[in-house]
């Protein structure tokens, strides 16, 4: 790497990926001359895109101060819009949350609806920075539907009535007068949690989540990037098919993982429970996730219900590392409570249809993020891509 733009380029995606990094550990990553990385940096930290403490002398014996984002550089806002609120955060060019924002969903009916919606979690968020707004210069947007990042388009979310073949980007860049771009929600969860494993002991190379909430999607990022497919509909794991004469999904496909083991399966399965006249405690009345999981521990056509849905999420994971081989699976969301009924699920299904070479060195973990941390990620996101633009 000789060409000081490909050094700036590959210093820029250190510190996107590291958050705080040393002049030496730079010059190791980069494998460039010290002269050359100190050169770049120096550029940085004039041009107000890096900070650094002060640096009193070579020779101190002490480790070198960490290099960082200058938190004021630029910000972003990220809004995680969800099936049932809202949520939304401007964060500095550290990744720091200045002001954050939640809105319960009202009745969607239409898209002007949802968009409302949208505007008032910008509105509170603007309220609360006062005149810093003017330092936002994105806005990351986590749709829960398919998307085509490229052209910014929210193509359809199935559990959003009215979210379809929207020009989501466009719009949020006509009302707020700032760069926007849209990404599905599951890959901004992925890409946090990828980086929240990096400063560990051993940190995934390769990382696929599984998110379990009102809907069933993945992700997957590999080296820092997160695929999503050349059309942008890639990692839809919700909607691999599992009982080919299952039960209609909302998609217009039968027995996708996602209409036999999220919501709405389970919902079909207590309501055919209840139908039977099984004795549960079980009802659907004010049903959620949750409840569902209190259930499980221990009314005993709950246990079955909860086993069988673990069973399906492990035949759809099998898949999957089958296919990506990752270093780390991640799940998260509601279901995860289930524990050691779904672990121990995911684990079986992996073994029995999985080559042992895949499984020797796979590690499998609950997510650790905070209600937040995907609106983090949509404003993190959005960080990258002017970062990377204007460099």
């Amino acid at each position: 790497m000789t060409k000081k733009s490909d050094i700036r380029t590959e210093i820029i995606r250190q510190m996107l990926l590291y958050s705080s990094i040393t002049r030496p550990e730079l010059v190791r990553r980069t494998g460039t001359r010290a002269a050359t990385v100190f050169e770049v940096v120096d550029d940085l930290k004039r041009e107000g895109i890096l900070s650094e403490p002060d640096r009193r002398g070579r020779k101190t014996g002490r480790r070198a101060p960490a290099l960082s984002f200058h938190p004021d550089h630029l910000w972003c806002a990220g809004i995680d819009f969800q099936v049932r609120r809202t949520r939304g955060v401007v964060a500095d060019m550290t990744g720091n949350i200045r002001a954050e924002a939640e809105l319960a969903a009202p009745e969607r009916t239409s898209l002007h609806a949802c968009r409302n919606e949208i505007r008032e979690v910008l509105r509170r968020l603007r309220e609360q920075l006062g005149e810093r707004w003017n330092l936002v210069r994105g806005i990351g947007f986590a749709d829960p539907g398919l998307v085509d990042v490229e052209k910014g388009i929210s193509i359809r979310a199935v559990n959003v009535p009215g979210w379809e073949n929207a020009q989501t980007g466009k719009w949020l860049e006509s009302e707020n007068a700032v760069r926007a771009k849209l990404w599905p929600e599951c890959t901004v969860k992925t890409y946090m949690e990828y980086l929240s494993r990096l400063h560990a002991e051993k940190p995934p190379k390769s990382l696929f989540h599984l998110g379990m909430d009102d809907g069933i999607g993945g992700g997957f990022v590999k080296d820092g990037v997160c695929f999503i497919g050349d059309s942008n509909q890639g990692m839809e794991i919700g909607h691999i098919v599992i009982a080919p004469n299952g039960p209609l999904c909302q998609c217009g496909n039968r027995g996708c993982l996602e209409a036999v083991a999220g919501e709405t399966g389970i919902r079909r399965r207590i309501r055919e429970a209840l139908n039977s006249g099984v004795d549960t405690e079980m009802t659907l009345e004010d049903f959620s996730l949750a409840k569902f999981v209190e259930y499980a521990r221990h009314d005993k056509a709950a246990k079955i219900i909860a086993n069988e849905v673990c069973d399906n999420i492990g035949s759809a994971l099998a898949v999957a590392v089958a296919l990506l081989n990752p270093s780390m699976i991640v799940l998260s969301g509601e279901l995860t409570k289930l524990d050691t009924v779904l672990t121990n699920a995911v684990t079986r299904a992996l073994s029995m249809n999985c080559f042992a070479g895949a499984l020797r060195e796979l590690k499998i973990e609950l997510s650790t993020l905070g209600a937040f941390d995907t609106a983090r990620g949509a404003a993190l996101l959005m960080r990258d891509a002017l970062l990377k633009e204007e460099n």
